[in-house]
């Protein structure tokens, strides 16, 4: 059974690698939105070969964004699910000192 300052530990790595993968998705938002402006502008010169390498380059950086926010999501539900085994720790230790300072009273 793992203790809980493993537990926090575990628990501030995986936010830490979750925060790193958002951050991830973010920048490559921004440069789908900057391929995007030159696909466009690519289209409207009627500019193919451009046109082409651009959809490649998209398709590149989508499949990789796709990833990290799969890779986040993951790492969102681990985050999630120390939470909850923290917190349940720390429920269970509360009630164990309670039922002892009960037993010490008797």
């Amino acid at each position: 059974m793992e203790t809980i300052s493993q537990l926090y530990v575990d628990l501030s790595e995986t936010e830490h690698r979750f925060r790193r993968a958002c951050q991830q998705v973010v920048l490559l938002n921004n440069k789908l939105k900057e391929l995007q402006v030159r696909y466009d502008r690519a289209r409207r010169d009627q500019m193919r070969s451009f046109r082409y390498n651009i959809r490649l380059r998209m398709s590149g950086a989508e499949g990789v964004r796709n990833a990290y926010y799969e890779y986040a999501r993951l790492k969102a539900d681990r985050v999630l699910y120390l939470r909850y085994r923290i917190r349940n720790c720390t429920t269970i230790d509360r009630e164990d000192s309670s039922h002892s300072s009960e037993e010490d009273m008797e």
